[in-house]
């Protein structure tokens, strides 16, 4: 037996025709294909129908749900690439209907093996979907799928009129399924769409030219105080949105001919979150024939970067201060020496001065370095190390005695446990890390006191030392101690106001001892002190997760 061509007709089906009018919802889509599906086994009298639609992504045919006298099984087996042999490609790449006699004999079918789903004879034709004028004239043709029924009931052939009346019912069945499937990929766009405004960072809102909401996302209502369980879409900008900076930008917008503006706005703190300050942009929305429908506004959050460059302004200031300071000492000390042209000053005077112009140059070099370090951090450049065995109870009483020349009111002592071992370390850095800390704990003491160096193992390690530099000075509110390493920033209050410094010494402490893959703490109460702490490997050869808990042995 063999499968015989029949020559399409363009017949519609009137049956059908209430079917194919409207496009059902993606909720109704499978009850629609099921009653077609039943209608159509009834007419032609089939045991078993089934469509398989075009995939033109993956160039496939799959079958669709629902489908009558075939298992999820069945179903799951009957996708096929168009490129195939079988009958479904065949009757796909043609565009012509075919009638299957006898599925066990036809090779075909062999191919497609029809038989394992229980066929014996089919009729299958191709789903056209046809594109018409005003007049009805045909503009284009697709082909989206095909349509199978198998087994005629009683044991009966199909016959050239079941082809005619299976075509009739398949375009209709084409015009819904196509339909269907537009919609269907509409609602997951629009859905895809959503999604993505929803999880953008940036807050967004969508207003009409009517001044209603159309859109806000979630980071915008956060932004704007308003509860997630809000309904607002359909509600006026000017009643939802109760920050007056914002509703006039929003009116300026509407009213505008050109709404693409933008504006800071300062966002109040509330209980959740302190001030925020935004870059609101707004542009127009426009239609697919260019009419503006609206307009959207973005927020974004630009606080950080407004604190980085008040922090950067403040700093370019210290520093021209800090510069300027150890600049005024030499050269006033210098002047005093070069005018002395009658000895007035004798020999332990000028050594004095000279000590003075030697401890101020140091200082600039230290201040010039801590610059130079802090640049090539921000460039993301990293640091040469030069590792070394360092002996850190020798080097610590290097730092301590450079440190007395600063001060006449602190006790400056170490405390370092017996046999505290020596560490692989570059000890120009741990020289900069210690330096920086006792240089911190003399200034933010000014009304002096104990400064000591403590040095023990981590207890429960034996790959790790920790390093306490201890005060009694000020100390600091808990509310900085976050922040602390941040490059340029300082506590500013009343009673540390004069004192001087750049704000990038405990970055560059942060920066150099991850440097040495340990880590630094600090625990500080107002009025009673500040302690640092660094851990810092015994050796850089097996390095883990350098310890938090710590505990002296």
């Amino acid at each position: 037996m063999a499968i015989e061509p029949i020559t399409p007709t363009a017949t519609a089906d009137p049956a059908l025709a209430a079917s194919a009018a409207a496009t059902p919802p993606v909720a109704d889509f499978e009850e629609t294909l099921k009653r077609l599906v039943d209608r159509i086994a009834k007419v032609i009298q089939a045991e078993k129908c089934v469509f398989l639609l075009h995939d033109p992504v993956a160039g496939t045919l799959y079958p669709t749900r629902p489908a009558l006298g075939l298992t999820e099984e069945d179903l799951a087996r009957m996708e096929r690439s168009i490129s195939e042999d079988g009958v479904s490609s065949e009757v796909f790449r043609n565009n012509v209907p075919l009638i299957l006699y006898d599925a066990l004999c036809d090779p075909r079918a062999i191919v497609e093996n029809l038989s394992r789903y229980g066929v014996r004879n089919a009729v299958s034709v191709p789903l056209v979907v046809e594109k018409r004028d005003e007049d009805n004239r045909v503009l284009d043709r697709t082909v989206v799928g095909v349509l199978h029924v198998f087994n005629k009931r009683g044991g009966g052939k199909f016959t050239d009129e079941d082809v005619r009346l299976l075509q009739r019912m398949a375009m209709n069945a084409a015009a819904v399924i196509s339909s269907a499937q537009v919609y269907r990929e509409v609602v997951q766009e629009k859905q895809e769409f959503i999604q993505t405004i929803d999880s953008l960072v940036a807050g967004l809102l969508m207003v009409g030219m009517n001044g209603r909401l159309q859109q806000i996302n979630p980071s915008a209502r956060a932004i704007l105080n308003i509860k997630p369980d809000v309904p607002l879409i359909g509600v006026y900008y000017y009643r939802a949105i109760h920050n007056d900076k914002i509703r006039i930008l929003l009116g300026r917008a509407l009213s505008s001919q050109n709404p693409e503006l933008a504006d800071e706005i300062s966002i109040p703190a509330t209980e959740d979150q302190s001030e925020r300050i935004y870059q609101v942009q707004c542009a127009p929305v426009r239609d697919t024939q260019g009419a503006t429908v609206g307009i959207v506004a973005i927020f974004n959050d630009i606080t950080e970067i407004r604190g980085v460059e008040r922090m950067k302004t403040a700093f370019i200031s210290t520093v021209s201060h800090e510069l300027r300071t150890p600049l005024t000492s030499i050269k006033g000390f210098i002047s005093t020496l070069l005018a002395d042209n009658e000895g007035f000053y004798d020999e332990p005077t000028r050594r004095e001065f000279y000590e003075i112009i030697d401890t101020e140059c140091d200082r600039l070099t230290r201040l010039i370095k801590d610059l130079l370090d802090i640049s090539r951090i921000e460039q993301g450049r990293s640091m040469q190390m030069y590792w070394e065995q360092v002996d850190v109870v020798t080097l610590a009483q290097k730092v301590l005695s450079a440190q007395r020349a600063y001060t006449k009111d602190h006790v400056l002592s170490l405390d370092f446990s017996d046999h505290f071992p020596t560490i692989e370390a570059d000890p120009d850095k741990i020289d900069q890390i210690l330096t920086n800390l006792v240089n911190n704990a003399i200034k933010y003491s000014p009304r002096g006191g104990a400064v000591r160096v403590i040095g023990r193992h981590v207890e429960g390690t034996e790959g790790y030392v920790s390093i306490r530099i201890t005060d009694e000075g000020m100390g600091i509110p808990r509310e900085h101690l976050p922040r602390l390493f941040e490059r340029f920033y300082r506590v500013d209050n009343r009673d540390n106001r004069e004192i001087g410094g750049t704000g990038i010494g405990l970055a560059l402490v942060k920066a150099l001892t991850e440097a040495h893959h340990g880590h630094v703490t600090v625990e500080s109460e107002p009025g009673i002190g500040t302690t640092f702490t660094l851990i810092l490997p015994i050796s850089q050869a097996h390095i883990s997760e350098a310890p938090h808990g710590l505990a002296s042995k």
